[in-house]
């Protein structure tokens, strides 16, 4: 807070420059001015916090496809001196390349109708693979989404039971 504003308002209002409903309103206005503004902070974001919205950032090929592994990459080399932020980044982009060789594949056999159907299935399986791996990376779990070819070696950690 900014207490020498707050004094020379209470100065000013001993002296009968300013009336007390003045003194009152500049005070707030000086205690409102100093609240702190809550912004993503991704410097200072804990490393399951930071993969879950890494994980949610291949959302961005929603907007512009290219995204969709752009930005991943970036948040993930921007942070890769953190293992965990390092693994959950090899995770993602083992999704990325084999959902990139899925959707050839399915192109390929549009030509006999059933890649169409293939392709939406790809779509379909893409958002719940990424939402689970975000729940995943909140929770401190490392794994591989299903369907997903090893290209890069992940260090798994086993799934433990949820006791109450």
């Amino acid at each position: 807070m900014d207490l020498d504003k707050i004094e020379k308002l209470n100065e000013l209002k001993e002296k009968g420059i300013i009336t007390e409903e003045e003194f009152q309103k500049g005070k707030a206005q000086a205690l409102e001015d100093n609240k702190p503004t809550q912004s993503l902070d991704l410097g200072n974001m804990d490393s399951r916090s930071y993969s879950m919205i890494m994980h949610f950032s291949q959302f961005c090929c929603f907007v512009l496809p290219v995204l969709g592994w752009v930005v991943p990459l970036i948040m993930w080399l921007t942070k890769k001196d953190d293992d965990y932020i390092d693994q959950q980044g090899r995770v993602i982009f083992n999704w990325i390349i084999s959902a990139f060789i899925y959707t050839i594949g399915c192109i390929i056999l549009m030509v006999i109708v059933v890649g169409v159907f293939l392709l939406l299935a790809l779509v379909v399986c893409s958002i719940i693979f990424t939402v689970m791996g975000a729940i995943n990376a909140k929770d401190g779990v490392i794994r591989n989404y299903p369907m997903a070819i090893r290209f890069m070696a992940v260090n798994e950690t086993p799934r433990t039971p949820v006791t109450k």
